[in-house]
């Protein structure tokens, strides 16, 4: 008859609350109501920080108003362009500077070569002229006598 009275119990169908699940539960809502409020928090903030660049930017719009900023502004584009202008004739010119530099370091060489093998040559004349006779090229300061 055991068997029998074991077998005819049912198995209640519902949830059980003990001790265990009544704190795993627990533990969820408290932890989704700390996400809801940090959430919360989260968009108050953001909500906050709009409202103030919205001010800043009403405050800003009014003092530009006031201060009669809206007459600068196309002056001050002027002055920017004025400005890159400026920049790349100093550029240009200096280029132009450098160009005119090396052209005169150049001409300056060639004169200085030329003038090197003018100074040479009249050395060979005169020292043929020496050797043919009596005739003498006077000295200057810049030659010494040997």
């Amino acid at each position: 008859m055991l068997l029998t009275t074991a077998q005819t119990q049912q198995q209640p169908t519902g949830i059980t609350l003990n001790l265990e699940s009544t704190s795993v539960l627990l533990g969820i809502l408290v932890s989704a109501c700390a996400l809801g409020a940090i959430a919360i928090k989260i968009i108050t903030q953001f909500n906050n920080v709009t409202n103030s660049l919205k001010e800043i930017e009403e405050d800003l719009t009014k003092h530009i108003v006031s201060e009669g900023h809206e007459k600068i502004e196309p002056r001050l584009k002027k002055i920017e362009e004025v400005d890159k202008k400026l920049d790349l004739h100093i550029q240009d010119m200096l280029n132009r500077k450098e160009a005119v530099n090396l052209i005169a370091n150049q001409l300056d060489q060639k004169i200085n070569h030329k003038y090197t093998v003018l100074y040479h040559s009249l050395k060979d004349i005169e020292n043929y002229l020496n050797k043919q006779g009596n005739f003498r090229i006077r000295q200057y300061h810049e030659d010494e006598k040997e």
